[in-house]
């Protein structure tokens, strides 16, 4: 089993916690942000996993270091940047329903936007059995060469890229903006992956197989859909299916869910190939459960599954 390779944004989650008075609110930070979740998800399920990213040289970046350490993810590529530059904060309120409305502060530039080109080494490469990135890098620069980087050094490598859009359509001057950004990405992506309510602003349709075929005609090998509590579906130039979600009770905190399912397929799918249809069926399969898990606790790192705890779904459901 190889290294998931995971490059971008690393947030402070900021979430409603206990107050000691009337005159106060109480605030409980947790690591957040797609990419580093999918690394710590992946380190859980016993894949080796780095992160590559930026954070300020502050109380927060501190924070996020020790956190990603203490899961065993390299942490190496991860750059520090000095005042006034700061680390992201993610403030979540969570619905009813466990899902999830963030409200960003970031300084201008944020800490992670300034990962640069330079920042991206070829050795940190090394051993990858895939590199995963979002579309959140790709808003301003540096950052979005630094992800066209990693991009194109995967390919130059033949290590596969797992590109998770996970569009934040409020954090785009408009759609447009992102559309142009997103598209020339896609051209260099081994996995695409979406949630279902990404494929009409992205591509135009909402439904997964048009999507889908769109994707397989520019060269992507293996799409991915989630589409929340209705599982997730996959396809393939030779073949697709849908796979079910698990059952897991009550939704306390939607938030890492797609990123566990991503890390959970993708350590399932490294160092094999991605033509055989029981493998990647199983991958979804798995995917899902990781996804379903990672719904059990507040914070988006908290519930991320062992590879004990998946096993164990997986084998009863």
């Amino acid at each position: 089993m190889g290294k998931i390779v995971a490059l971008g944004e690393v947030v402070s989650d900021i979430y409603r916690g206990e107050a000691l008075s009337d005159v106060e609110l109480g605030f409980v930070a947790r690591p957040g942000g797609a990419p580093a979740n999918v690394a710590v998800a992946a380190s859980r399920l016993g894949s080796e996993a780095a992160f590559v990213g930026s954070v300020g040289d502050d109380l927060f970046g501190d924070f996020i270091l020790r956190a990603l350490e203490s899961e065993g993810v390299e942490t190496g590529g991860v750059s520090r940047q000095s005042a006034p530059t700061r680390t992201s904060l993610a403030f979540v309120e969570i619905g009813p329903d466990g899902d999830r409305e963030f409200t960003f502060y970031r300084s201008s530039p944020a800490a992670d936007e300034l990962l640069s080109e330079e920042d991206v080494t070829e050795d940190l490469l090394a051993g990858a059995s895939f590199v995963n990135f979002g579309s959140i890098p790709l808003i301003r620069e540096p950052s979005r060469s630094a992800t066209h980087r990693i991009a194109r050094l995967a390919r130059s490598r033949d290590v596969p890229v797992a590109f998770d859009v996970n569009l934040r359509e409020h954090l785009w001057e408009n759609r447009e903006a992102a559309r142009e950004a997103v598209d020339p990405l896609l051209d260099l992506s081994t996995i695409v992956k979406l949630g279902d309510d990404e494929l009409e602003p992205l591509l135009g349709t909402a439904d997964a197989e048009e999507a889908a075929g769109m994707l397989l005609d520019r060269g992507v090998l293996l799409v991915l859909v989630s589409k929340g509590p209705e599982g997730a579906f996959y396809a393939t130039r030779g073949f697709g299916g849908e796979v079910p979600t698990f059952d897991i009770g009550e939704v306390v905190d939607a938030t890492g869910a797609g990123d566990a399912f991503l890390a959970a397929t993708l350590v399932h799918l490294s160092g094999g190939p991605l033509d055989e249809e029981r493998r990647v069926r199983e991958a979804t399969r798995r995917g899902c459960a990781a996804g379903a898990l990672a719904c059990t606790a507040y914070g988006a790192m908290s519930a991320l599954p062992t590879l004990d705890e998946l096993e164990s779904l997986v084998s009863d459901g």
